[in-house]
């Protein structure tokens, strides 16, 4: 298991829990002692946790403050990404027009549309997106343009914002970094959180794809609120408590 993935799935098992040991990481992780030792003392200078005497706890809301590569998030919980781009594509009708964002889910959702025959008008500003989206023949495909950032491959800036005002479309999907009550959807970037909400906007229904590890995290830039969000669908392994703190707050949560 990659490092990257060790670190999402201890912070995911505090969010659980609060409070977890090192042999229940080696245990889980298929780790040694001390390699998940070196894990603990790296999130905790990253300020994401607290050791203690045999292991560690969350404290509060994890905070975000690096985003990983586009390569390193894109082999991080796979089969949850597909389950919930399943998920989505059901959403989907012929003759929808969308707009999809730049993420790692939504890129699994373009797959499944590239290998498709559905009608649809697909906007977009990945350049990942785009390719898998062309193949599908019956797609009317509009590629946004503006400065590439290289960790994510996506077009961002005054450039893709203004040509996306000019859209009305049915459907937005788009991902986050972080999904919290209180603050909302977040990621590092505010040119990309900027994007993000413009696509949101822009449309009639409002999906957001985020698998289980990205709940009460929260990281520099609001993209939007929840009150702009119609729908999250996220993966099963979501902690059936949390799933209902949204839903008694008025959120459609969908698990896939």
């Amino acid at each position: 298991m990659l490092q990257g993935e060790r670190h999402l799935r201890i912070l995911d098992a505090l969010k659980q829990s609060r409070t977890i040991t090192v042999r229940q990481l080696c245990d889980s992780l298929e780790a040694s002692e001390a390699t998940i030792r070196r894990d603990l003392a790296t999130l905790e200078a990253e300020g994401k946790l607290e050791r203690t005497h045999g292991g560690a706890i969350l404290t509060s809301l994890t905070t975000l403050t690096i985003e990983e590569s586009y390569n390193q998030k894109e082999n991080l919980f796979e089969t949850q990404k597909r389950a919930i781009a399943r998920k989505a594509f059901e959403r989907l009708v012929d003759h929808d027009s969308i707009i999809l964002d730049a993420g790692t889910t939504t890129l699994e959702l373009a797959r499944l549309i590239g290998q498709s025959n559905l009608h649809l008008t697909v906007i977009t500003n990945s350049t990942t997106v785009s390719s898998l989206i062309a193949q599908n023949p019956n797609v009317e495909l509009i590629a946004m343009g503006g400065k590439v950032r290289l960790n994510v491959l996506a077009a961002v800036g005054h450039m893709t914002i203004e040509f996306l005002r000019r859209f009305n479309v049915n459907k937005a999907f788009v991902a986050a970094n972080g999904v919290s009550i209180d603050s909302g959807l977040t990621t590092p970037d505010l040119d990309e959180a900027e994007v993000k909400r413009t696509m949101l906007s822009c449309a009639s229904e409002r999906y957001v794809l985020v698998d289980h590890s990205k709940f009460n995290r929260v990281a520099l830039c609001q993209i939007a609120p929840l009150s702009m969000v119609d729908v999250i669908i996220t993966d099963s392994e979501i902690d059936e408590s949390l799933l209902e703190t949204y839903r008694n707050n008025d959120i459609e949560l969908i698990r896939s």
